[in-house]
């Protein structure tokens, strides 16, 4: 069995929704400030340094994997997508797999720009061929994958199953804040599951958009449409939990749902969340951190304006 670890004590870190605008993609010029106006409290002006110094937090660390639950790009350009790649490079020399799947901001988003000066531009948009290709490293540790969507599963270590879900639906054009499945996708999902409890594998699920509505006011277009099928689905296996994110806050159900899910906050807002699961042959431990930027930014990164207290800058922003 191809898995990502042998250990009967794996662990894995989390997030989601980091929204990354690439670098070279923008000037700080007016165009991009009033863009960064309307972002709903993220900080789109420095993900790409604060992704880094996570990075290296991840590096020190070394979880047997990290896994992004979508929203990787803030407008769903191809070079954000290509940059994201490249700021999580160093986990595979680490020994730390990269797990990704894509929100309703990355594949075919409709909004993917370019901001210089007083102007913005289209750029490429990120295909599913390209996401496939960008994060390859994720769909290379595959042990199925769905061949309708940017679906797939990995086995963490023989004990642990995760699937991972695109619940997005576009077109060749646009994406859709809400999302779905099909019925390939349902077949495929059914399939997992028969194999795993086959196997005798523990299952973890990922999704970008949530299985409940988690917020009594703001859960239109966060809950997954046909959520209630999909639960009922998860809840007749041993789905010991799911993990998405999307609405931007962090919360947990537990305890009277049929499958826990723990929805993560967004990293590109204030306090950057990141969760962290260790996991046995019969138990699941999740605990949720700040990260601490101050601790991994170099004394060169610490000179700069925004990174003077970055945390209060980002609260600021939020």
């Amino acid at each position: 069995m191809k898995a990502i670890t042998d250990s009967e004590r794996p662990d894995f870190w989390l997030i989601s929704d980091p929204h990354l605008i690439a670098d070279d993609l923008h000037d700080f010029g007016a165009r991009f400030k009033k863009m960064r106006q309307t972002s709903a409290g993220k900080d789109i002006a420095y993900q790409d340094l604060a992704l880094r110094a996570f990075v290296r937090k991840v590096v020190r660390a070394k979880p047997a994997a990290l896994i992004i639950t979508g929203d990787l790009t803030f407008n769903g350009a191809k070079r954000s997508a290509e940059r994201l790649g490249e700021i999580f490079a160093p986990l595979k020399e680490a020994g730390s797999a990269l797990l990704v799947i894509p929100g309703n901001h990355d594949i075919y988003d409709g909004w993917a720009r370019s901001f210089s000066g007083s102007e913005e531009r289209r750029v490429a948009q990120i295909s599913p061929a390209d996401w496939k290709e960008i994060f390859s490293a994720s769909y290379d540790l595959a042990a199925s994958q769905e061949p309708g969507s940017l679906s797939y599963s990995v086995n963490l270590n023989p004990h642990w199953r995760l699937l991972l879900l695109d619940s997005n639906l576009y077109s060749s054009q646009f994406s859709y804040t809400h999302g779905g499945t099909d019925d390939g996708e349902r077949l495929w999902l059914s399939q997992e599951l028969v194999e795993a409890k086959r196997l005798g594998q523990d299952v973890l699920f990922f999704i970008h958009h949530n299985l409940y509505s988690h917020n009594s006011v703001v859960h239109d277009g966060f809950k997954l449409n046909n959520a209630g099928e999909i639960v009922q689905l998860l809840s007749q296996y041993p789905v010991r939990c799911a993990f998405s994110g999307h609405i931007h806050a962090q919360h947990i159900m537990s305890g009277w749902v049929p499958v826990p899910e723990v929805v993560s906050s967004c990293f590109a807002e204030s306090d950057q969340g990141y969760g962290v699961v260790e996991l046995t042959a019969n138990s699941l431990s999740y605990r949720r951190h700040d990260f601490d930027i101050d601790n991994f930014l170099t004394a060169e990164e610490k000179k700069l304006p925004a990174f003077c207290g970055f945390s209060r800058l980002s609260e600021g922003s939020f």
